[in-house]
């Protein structure tokens, strides 16, 4: 407000401590509103790196990767059974012996709770060929200082006016996805996530950016007149990045209070992973005791066999 020289002196201290008060409701309205569901993590990224992934990009035309890599596979990245994108998939699930151990489903809806689980898990993804095709994005990726390790690494492409779909990734009450959603410079995508308390849009900030939201809220871009692209980087969040999430994120409901959440929620949730998912730690408990049982019940078994074995012996050489 510029106040007129000419006017008053009581009219002008007036307007002054109007303005000063103005100004301190403006501050106490910003505090008072709720976190953005989009957490920023831009900051914590060296933007030269951002920078350079984006030129990268550029000069691999990765939105016409099916037609300049012959080699390379583009899939479809579905959501709530429809499609949302095209999708450059830099990992696949390793089906090799050595990770068995890691990756257990008893049938289809077993198996997406068990992937989404292992999501972050190194041992259950292998760099595939559109990897070695792009060395540049899973090299970026690695350098980030979100991650203890990194696992399933994904290059969700939407072609124009592309209007996508609406959804949440997951609405387990026992899981937080633990991943980043990078988009470079030169992508003009128009991302957004609702918020839980008042469902409106929180739009990720143009430009370079990196981030983080909780997958049990509704999310999807807006249409543009170009073809834009973001990146998904799923990995294990270092103790430092996981208390600075937990402290400050916006989460979605829970509809189950689980088991060592604090009654918490899907903050507590979070919080509690940071050796892995607690329900696949509780799991992998639970067969590492019964294949312990098994095999404790196969040594007596075959203690007994060995003892009938004995005896019929010695009564064989007494008569």
């Amino acid at each position: 407000m510029r106040l007129n020289p000419s006017y008053p002196p009581e009219y002008t201290r007036r307007s002054s401590r109007l303005l000063l008060v103005l100004v301190q409701l403006t501050m106490a309205m910003l505090a008072a509103s709720p976190n953005s569901p989009f957490f920023n993590l831009t900051s914590h990224v060296d933007l030269a790196s951002l920078s350079r992934l984006d030129e990268y990009l550029i000069s691999e035309d990765i939105l016409h990767f099916a037609q300049t890599q012959t080699e390379g596979r583009v899939g479809v990245f579905p959501a709530d059974g429809k499609k949302h994108a095209d999708c450059i998939e830099l990992c696949d699930r390793d089906t090799s012996t050595w990770c068995q151990d890691v990756f257990h489903a008893r049938n289809g809806k077993d198996d997406f709770r068990q992937c989404r689980g292992h999501r972050g898990d190194s041992r259950t993804w292998r760099p595939n060929t559109n990897a070695f095709l792009l060395p540049a994005v899973e090299s970026f990726a690695r350098s980030l200082p979100f991650f203890s390790e990194v696992g399933k690494i994904a290059i969700i492409m939407n072609r124009p006016n592309d209007k996508g779909v609406e959804h949440a990734d997951i609405d387990q009450s026992d899981l937080v996805s633990e991943f980043v959603w990078v988009r470079t410079k030169s992508s003009g995508k128009k991302f957004y996530v609702r918020h839980p308390d008042t469902n409106e849009k929180t739009f990720a900030p143009l430009g370079a950016c990196v981030g983080w939201f909780d997958d049990h809220l509704l999310h999807n871009i807006e249409e543009t007149a170009e073809e834009t692209w973001s990146i998904r980087i799923d990995g294990r969040f270092t103790k430092e990045y996981r208390a600075m999430l937990v402290e400050n994120g916006v989460f979605g409901n829970q509809k189950v209070p689980m088991e060592g959440d604090d009654g918490q929620g899907l903050r507590g949730v979070l919080r509690a992973q940071e050796k892995g998912p607690v329900f696949l730690l509780r799991e992998n408990d639970a067969e590492s005791s019964s294949e312990e049982e098994e095999s404790e019940v196969e040594e007596s078994e075959e203690e007994e066999e060995e003892e009938v074995v004995e005896n019929s012996e010695d009564e064989a050489a007494s008569v």
